[in-house]
């Protein structure tokens, strides 16, 4: 079989193949026996119908059905022949028989990148100390009391730290911000960090029946976005006015929680809990630097049809989620792209250096990470090991576990601060 490559664009090659007669007369004539075992000719009983009849009356169908499976059974061929290391299914832009009896056809293909070396140089990093506060304890503690407290309606004016059920009427947004103007029945608690700074301040005084109009600024750096810097006007009606009925911090709360018999587990609890978060946190970030680190030195070209694979299950994940919501394609593509392009590249290079330093996954690896499962769900090793198999999640495990070791081992050689 006679294979030629041509450069197309980046990472796209257009294959020339001609397949030889002898293989395309192979493929043909078994189709035809196929099809001989199956017709049923008038005068000839089913599988008895004479060959030559066969190819006289289907012989230039199955030519050109065959064509098909010829592409099937020599396209591996022509990649493997040529050491091709393809991200994209074959697009077939020609494909015919010369005089020969020769197939000939052409693909265009998009291959994965050759990496020759990924450079770690370079990357600083701070090394940060986490340090768990009283405040820090104090604050998850006076929010678990907030869920197991009771809440009354009452009648009497709002104070600072009461829940108000509204009816809020849009009045002015110049920047079409939302697109509702109408909300009944909003719960807004004045005593979370997170409630806007204006209804905290203008609605402590208000009693049930009473109208405001409220205008607030949002701040440049809000989280959501598409508030930052707008200025809209609300009209807020108070139907409802709730209190928190507190309970009391003892050891008898502590129980209450699950956390610990005494409030001195409990906090203890607490304060645990609030130092692996800070640690997650912190990993995350370090994580985050690295990949962008190794991103910007190693700028490789990335593949468009693994970009597409991956922002296609990014829209049906999205769908999937908000079901009763229109999702605009276009604009998640558009948004996704570059999180797309990051994360494919930063794998291929991940498995690069991988190879490139000899980093591996041991079994002891796999052992460590499925004793932390357990520990996290309180469960035995032994149910661990069958929750993951029924899962199918032992291939992402042992990415994962590589993808920790080879950030492990580039954060080894980083300068730190």
């Amino acid at each position: 079989m006679k294979v030629e490559i041509k450069e197309k664009e980046e990472l796209l090659k257009e294959l020339s193949v001609e397949v030889p007669a002898e293989t395309v007369q192979k493929i043909i004539d078994k189709k035809l026996s196929e099809l001989q075992r199956e017709t049923e000719i008038k005068g000839f009983r089913k599988g008895k119908v004479p060959m030559d009849m066969i190819k006289q009356t289907f012989g230039e169908k199955v030519k050109y059905e065959a064509a098909e499976d010829i592409l099937k059974e020599t396209y591996p061929e022509a990649i493997k022949q040529h050491e091709l290391k393809v991200a994209s299914y074959p697009n077939v832009t020609a494909m015919d028989y010369n005089d020969n009896g020769e197939l000939v056809y052409t693909a265009t293909v998009e291959v994965f990148p050759e990496i020759e070396k990924v450079i770690v140089d370079g990357l600083k990093l701070k090394d940060t100390v986490v340090e768990v506060t009283d405040d820090d304890v104090n604050e998850v503690v006076e929010m678990m009391q907030k869920n197991f407290s009771e809440i009354r309606e009452v009648d009497r004016p709002i104070n600072n730290t009461d829940i108000v059920i509204l009816d809020i009427e849009k009045l002015e947004d110049k920047s079409n911000v939302i697109p509702q103007d109408k909300f009944e029945n909003s719960e807004v608690d004045l005593s979370n960090k997170m409630t806007i700074k204006e209804f905290q301040d203008e609605l402590p005084g208000l009693k049930k029946g009473d109208e405001k109009e409220i205008s607030v600024k949002y701040a440049d750096d809000y989280q959501d976005e598409k508030f930052a810097g707008a200025k809209l006007k609300y009209k807020c009606t108070v139907k409802q006015v709730k209190e928190r009925i507190l309970e009391e911090l003892s050891d008898a709360f502590a129980k209450k929680t699950g956390q610990g018999e005494t409030m001195l587990e409990l906090k203890l609890k607490v304060r645990e809990n609030i130092q692996l978060q800070k640690e997650d946190e912190k990993n995350r970030d370090r994580k985050s630097t690295v990949i962008d680190h190794i991103n910007k030195t190693n700028e490789i070209p990335v593949p468009k049809a693994l970009v597409e694979d991956y922002l296609k299950n990014v829209v049906t994940d999205l769908k999937n989620k908000y079901k009763d919501q229109k999702i605009d394609e276009a604009e998640i593509k558009k948004n996704y792209e570059p999180v797309g392009i990051s994360t494919i590249r930063w794998n291929m290079l991940m498995h690069k250096l991988a190879e490139q330093e000899k980093v591996e996954v041991k079994e002891e690896d796999i052992q460590s990470l499925i004793q932390k499962f357990a520990k996290n769900y309180n469960i035995t090793p032994e149910q661990a090991i069958e929750s993951i198999q029924k899962s199918g999640q032992i291939a992402d495990f042992r990415e994962s576990i590589l993808e920790e070791k080879v950030i492990d081992f580039i954060v080894s050689k980083a300068k730190i601060n």
